[in-house]
């Protein structure tokens, strides 16, 4: 089962949200948010009785601030970050994702979206189109869906089916 945990951005509701899949070997965060909502995620995370360090593994769907903003506060817990072969060196250094972000939002970057940092290098892992993650018994497949982004990703939960 997927839980939706809406992050509150700006104070609305159903804007941006994280996806939380309860695993044999810990839970698994698809997408963070900004790191403006990090508090929030935080919360809805303590809500379901998941501390952020128990989250081993992070997926994004694309590099976007809104999808991937906080992704940083995960790697510095201990988690692997699965992205688009594409974003992985945005993740690792994100000067160029910043440039541009202060290009359209400006002075107003730092209230929307908050702190962006790198993510060590063997913190991130590319997903190749089609490829499987195997953890605690969930898989979770990506497929390359460009459009919205050149470097996005659909990713696919795929349940283990029960055995008799």
């Amino acid at each position: 089962m997927v839980e939706v945990l809406d992050l509150g951005f700006q104070g609305a509701q159903r804007v941006i949200a994280s996806f939380l899949l309860r695993t044999k070997e810990g839970p698994i965060l698809i997408e963070t948010g900004p790191e403006s909502t990090y508090p929030r995620l935080v919360a809805a995370l303590g809500e379901r009785g998941v501390a952020p360090e128990e989250v081993r593994h992070v997926f994004v769907t694309h590099i976007h601030l809104d999808h991937a903003g906080a992704a940083w506060r995960f790697a510095e817990l201990g988690a692997t970050v699965y992205v688009h072969p594409k974003g992985a060196s945005h993740l690792v250094d994100p000067s160029r994702l910043l440039a541009s972000a202060e290009r359209i939002y400006g002075d107003g970057l730092k209230a929307l979206w908050g702190e962006v940092r790198g993510i060590p290098e063997e913190r991130v892992r590319p997903l190749a189109d089609g490829e499987v993650v195997e953890v605690g018994g969930v898989r979770v497949q990506a497929l390359e869906t460009l459009g919205h982004a050149g470097h996005h990703l659909s990713l696919i939960h795929i349940s283990e089916p029960t055995r008799q």
